[in-house]
């Protein structure tokens, strides 16, 4: 989620000390390097919120964007006002999606996202976008946050939505960052009272996808556990991969601040089940070098593998020319 950029920056930065590689982007300053053709697509990204700065923010990610060879980022946005920002400015750049179901805080701002209606976009509106061709996807569902399972008949006009416009959906699929971690938007000491972090669950979907049987997914977080916090849900998402064909996966956050050795375990787990033509890169605003470094220094992986994970695979989930 956006707002953790700073405060989980810090992790991030210590984790990538233990990288042996880093991005082709980021040399040791001692010369300059050309920057690398843009291929990868990043398909787990975040604006700012309503009291952002858009523009210097949107600079920023064009710019790493450029540095490390990124065409595409899939990026949320959280306010009606946002499309102008970033879609009309960089159409090119960014495919966006709306975030979905954003939870009530004990103190003003009441929501981060779609204030004006309570957390929940105006359908229409979405509608009226999706026909314009403005949005482009739901992205990010984060059900865990606000307290009710995907399978509750709040996400479903949104669901149906997306499957008749045939829109890929992102749903935040982990039981946290908890309330107060210090390493994410819910930190802030009033988010979240709804918490309930069994909502995560990547099972909850198979409801949504019995009812909405052509609905494109993709699990976030691959239903990552956290070191010594909490268990990954992979019998869950594997069972999903299995049963359904258009349902795929990012890495973010496994793929950034987390222990290598789980990045490592999550990508052989995906791979040896036959997985490896669904799997995407995500950063989740995480430094693009950083994840890319870490994917580098994964040696067993095959360079067929790396490019799949990096582009190819969500070339064809997000149907791109």
């Amino acid at each position: 989620m956006r707002s953790h950029n700073i405060l989980i920056l810090a992790a991030a930065l210590a984790t990538l000390t233990s990288c042996t590689l880093l991005s082709p982007a980021y040399g040791d300053g001692t010369e300059e390097r050309p920057e690398p053709v843009a291929k990868i697509i990043d398909v787990h990204r975040h604006g700012t919120w309503p009291t952002g700065d858009d523009d210097a923010y949107r600079s920023q990610m064009l710019s790493e964007m450029s540095q490390n060879g990124v065409r595409l980022a899939v990026i949320s946005i959280t306010d009606y006002d946002d499309v102008e920002t970033w879609k009309n400015v960089a159409p090119d750049a960014f495919l966006v999606g709306v975030m979905l179901g954003c939870p009530r805080n004990l103190a003003e701002p009441r929501y981060n996202c779609f204030p004006a209606d309570e957390g929940w976009v105006d359908i229409e509106w979405l509608r009226t976008m999706v026909e314009h061709g403005k949005i482009e996807a739901i992205h990010e569902v984060i059900p865990n946050y606000y307290g009710v399972s995907v399978g509750n008949p709040r996400y479903d006009p949104y669901f149906a939505l997306a499957e008749e416009y045939d829109l890929p959906v992102g749903v935040h699929t982990q039981r946290g960052p908890p309330p107060k971690a210090i390493n994410s938007m819910r930190s802030d000491s009033d988010c979240c009272p709804d918490y309930d972090p069994e909502m995560g669950n990547p099972a909850l979907l198979r409801r949504v996808l019995e009812r909405h049987p052509n609905l494109r997914v993709w699990i976030q977080h691959v239903g990552a556990g956290r070191a010594g916090s909490y268990e990954p849900h992979w019998d869950e998402t594997l069972a999903l991969l299995r049963d359904y064909p258009q349902v795929n996966v990012d890495l973010s956050i496994t793929n950034g601040p987390l222990p290598i050795e789980l990045y490592d375990e999550s990508l052989r787990i995906l791979i040896e089940a036959g997985f490896d033509d669904r799997i995407m890169m995500g950063t989740d605003n995480i430094p693009t070098a950083l994840v890319l470094g870490r994917l580098e220094s994964i040696e067993w992986l095959s360079e067929d593998q790396r490019e799949a994970i990096l582009y190819k695979n969500a070339e064809r989930f997000f149907q791109l020319k």
